[in-house]
């Protein structure tokens, strides 16, 4: 192991100091996060540090938003159970700063390049006695430096796309030293877990558990108010709603005509387009080539005339599925891999969904199988499929409850995933 690690060390250090031109906008300190790239380095305030060295700890790394959003369950369950030493740390500043709105106090950092002294430095000043990685990320020197301190690491909520898993095939001799260092490892699926023991992990640390955004669907199902978000917004109980969710670049325009028609041929409806990423969108200049009434969400309420809601901000998209009729999820009507499909569920919403949605297979088959989403090809049969559902809202309801009986069936991943990591018999012993 030490030689590929070696190798392994000297790869990622000539790849970072070629990356950096191509990564410094996303790395370098900024007003907001100040100490970014020094926490990158491993380098930490020594405050925090202080306060962490006190206890032992509990690290949980998760990549960005999506990841961190599918543990929040998990999280609050940590501190109910009285866990409140838990340290999360991000790649990206969009992760840390919804995380930091999201749920307070946890203490958020940036994860340090898994360099080999680098990560050296960090754990030992993390102090932890659990290292939990969200989904399937491997960072061979943490694995290893914790191997050596007896640190366990647990792998949950792992998933190995069908485009992932041949790259991942093509380094398997690699795979195979480094899956036996995790203590578990808890899968989405049967197939997934078959796939990451052919790859190398050791079978009898591999559970499924099932998907927790399922649980996270749920519990956000419970928070939010319809009444209080069409109150907030001033948006008038007869409208009637669609929401395009989580799109993508190049899904845009394609959607935007999508809307244009809709609102030709109904004159109640309201269409939400949501932006997956807002420092990229060309949404606005579509929009206004086409000179079409739109308010961003950042202006509401307003008095001003529109019918599209452009959504500019942060963490709302789950209170415009709440007041829709049905919800279209981007990233899956080209080839990116889909963004999630459950959180429509929970407000009794029928999904619509692209054919490119390998990052969400096991979660989209199951919403298939039980009738509660339906799979559009290309965007005429999303424009056909929304014009079915607005001219048939009793068939659209009726999705709608179909969904929210394919989340109650697979919710409980979460209290899987906590037994897995121990938490009720303290943690987990080093094996």
């Amino acid at each position: 192991m030490f030689v590929y690690l070696t190798f392994y060390n000297l790869l990622l250090l000539v790849s970072l100091i070629f990356s950096v031109p191509f990564i410094w906008k996303r790395i370098k300190p900024d007003k907001e996060f100040p100490l970014g790239l020094k926490e990158r380095l491993g380098i930490y305030d020594k405050e925090i540090i202080e306060e962490l060295k006190k206890q032992k700890n509990i690290w949980i790394h998760t990549v960005s938003i999506g990841e961190f959003l599918s543990i929040t369950p998990l999280l609050k369950r940590l501190q109910d159970e009285g866990k409140n030493n838990i340290v999360v740390t991000f790649s990206t500043k969009t992760g840390r700063r919804v995380a930091e709105k999201k749920l307070p106090g946890l203490k958020y950092l940036f994860f340090p390049v898994d360099f080999y002294p680098i990560m050296k430095n960090a754990i030992r000043k993390f102090n932890p006695e659990l290292i939990v990685i969200v989904e399937t990320e491997l960072w061979p020197s943490l694995l290893y430096l914790a191997t050596k301190q007896k640190i366990p690491v647990v792998l949950i909520n792992g998933r190995i796309s069908p485009f992932s898993y041949p790259k991942y095939k093509k380094f398997r001799f690699f795979a195979r030293k480094v899956l036996p260092l995790f203590s578990v490892i808890t899968m989405r699926s049967e197939e997934e877990a078959e796939k990451l023991i052919y790859l190398g992990a050791e079978r009898n640390k591999v559970k499924v558990v099932g998907s927790m955004k399922f649980d996270l669907a749920y519990e956000i199902g419970k928070t939010v108010n319809p009444e209080k978000v069409r109150e907030t917004l001033k948006v008038g109980k007869v409208r009637r709603i669609v929401v395009f969710g989580s799109l993508h670049t190049a899904e845009e325009e394609s959607i935007i005509d999508i809307a244009e028609k809709l609102l030709k041929k109904f004159e109640d409806i309201l269409t939400v387009i949501v932006p997956r990423y807002l420092d990229k969108t060309g949404v606005y200049n579509i929009l206004k080539s086409k000179r079409m009434d739109y308010i961003r969400r950042s202006e509401m309420p307003s008095n001003k005339k529109y019918s599209i809601i452009v959504v500019d901000t942060y963490g709302e998209l789950n209170n415009f599925y709440a007041i829709s009729e049905f919800a279209f999820v981007g990233g899956s009507l080209h080839r990116w891999g889909g963004q999630n499909p459950i959180e429509p569920l929970a407000f009794k919403k029928p999904v619509l969904y692209g054919p490119y949605h390998w990052h969400f297979k096991e979660e989209w088959k199951k919403i298939k199988e039980g009738d509660g989403g339906i799979e559009v090809q290309d965007y005429q049969e999303l424009y056909n499929e929304a014009l079915r559902l607005l001219e048939s809202p009793d068939e659209c309801k009726k999705i709608g409850e179909k969904g929210y009986n394919v989340l109650l069936k697979n919710i409980g991943a979460t209290e899987r995933n906590l037994q897995s990591l121990g938490v009720r018999s303290c943690f987990l012993h080093y094996p």
